[in-house]
């Protein structure tokens, strides 16, 4: 009997101790990276690094965002991490992580600033499934159609903004005063402007994902030149709550509206790191992804590191439904490898070869 309550007190201190560390809130413990930005001029990056949540989530958010933001791939140590030379970028700060959509998600935002004609700045967010740490976005959690219907109706409305604003630009024209040079260059570049968007056929917008909400989102009119001049600025029109479900993949209703019953794909589509091995001693990690951060077309860009070097090689894709064929090529677009791998859920396998040379791949959704 003595036996069996300490036997059942050590179940119960073990259930315990598990939901602890399972329950620990997500907290961001920034990094210091010196970096080579504008002008060749050192500075000193504050680099969100994640620590707490679900086992193994914050590990996974650390490697996709030294991906996708450093083209790197983090080290134990931070001396360790080499980063490339950021053109143009004179700060990035990390500005912390935040729960979203009821805790099932979470936000991590990089403030930077770069210069080019001029100065800006602007705040860079990348979303992940809380549980898995996995990123995700309108690619993994919307129905294929979804951006096609949102945005027949986002377009009209944000044609009838550009014309609104442009009408009362030319009222303000017609009263004399200093300004009306100035007006007359903010007509012409909404008239250009409107003339491009009036089309609905012609996108310029993006399909994004917030809180308690789907956003379709169009950018300036004004290119990075000439945005002095564009006091409008982007557009948003958004579907909340209850209205996004028609919209929804069933991963987006388990994310966005809380459905308990769907379950999380094997992969997303929206950016997806591959753990493994070339011939079986080699570890390596492998993304497939859409060409842009923002990109709609999955799996149409890769790149892969040998994770001793951790230093990014781009590849180049072809893909037939599940088979890819990602060739390395030298800094004179000679090929020097290639690997040839069929997806088969979380599992990328094929081969590697390089001349006479073959070696086998196995590769895991990470």
């Amino acid at each position: 009997m003595h036996f069996q309550l300490i036997k059942l007190t050590t179940v119960l201190l073990a259930a315990n101790l598990g939901c602890a560390a399972q329950a620990a809130p997500f907290s961001d413990q920034p990094r210091s990276y010196v970096f080579t930005g504008d002008g060749g001029k050192s500075a000193t990056a504050h680099f969100p690094w994640i620590a707490g949540g679900p086992p193994g989530a914050a590990e996974h958010i650390n490697s996709y965002l030294h991906d996708a933001y450093l083209q790197t791939l983090p080290a134990s140590d931070p001396k360790e991490t080499r980063i490339k030379v950021l053109d143009g970028m004179t700060m990035i700060e990390s500005q912390g992580v935040n729960a979203m959509n009821g805790g099932r998600m979470v936000r991590v935002s990089i403030e930077e600033e770069g210069c080019g004609a001029y100065c800006s700045s602007g705040i860079s967010d990348f979303d992940f499934d809380a549980a898995s740490g996995r990123p995700v976005g309108a690619l993994d959690l919307t129905a294929p159609d979804a951006k096609a219907r949102l945005h027949l109706k986002a377009h009209k409305a944000h044609v009838a903004e550009i014309e609104k604003f442009l009408a009362a630009l030319k009222r303000d024209l017609r009263k004399s005063g200093p300004d009306k040079a100035r007006l007359q260059e903010q007509i012409e570049l909404y008239e250009m402007c409107l003339s491009g968007r009036e089309d609905a056929a012609r996108d310029y917008s993006y399909l994004l994902v917030a809180e308690n909400s789907l956003v379709v989102s169009f950018g300036e009119c004004g290119s990075h030149a000439s945005r002095a001049l564009d006091e409008l600025g982007g557009f948003s029109y958004s579907v909340k709550g209850e209205a996004m479900r028609p919209y929804l993949s069933s991963y987006g209703r388990r994310l966005l509206l809380g459905d308990a019953q769907a379950e999380a794909p094997s992969i997303n589509k929206s950016g997806q790191l591959f753990k493994g091995t070339i011939n079986g001693r080699l570890p390596v990690t492998l993304f497939l992804g859409p060409s842009g951060r923002l990109g709609e077309k999955p799996f149409d860009s890769a790149h892969y590191y040998y994770d001793k070097f951790r230093q990014q090689i781009a590849l180049v894709m072809q893909r037939e439904g599940d088979a890819f064929v990602l060739t390395e090529n030298d800094k004179n677009g000679k090929p020097t490898a290639v690997m040839t791998l069929k997806l088969s859920g979380a599992k990328l396998s094929g081969e590697w070869r390089s001349g006479a040379k073959r070696m086998p791949v196995d590769l895991t959704a990470y």
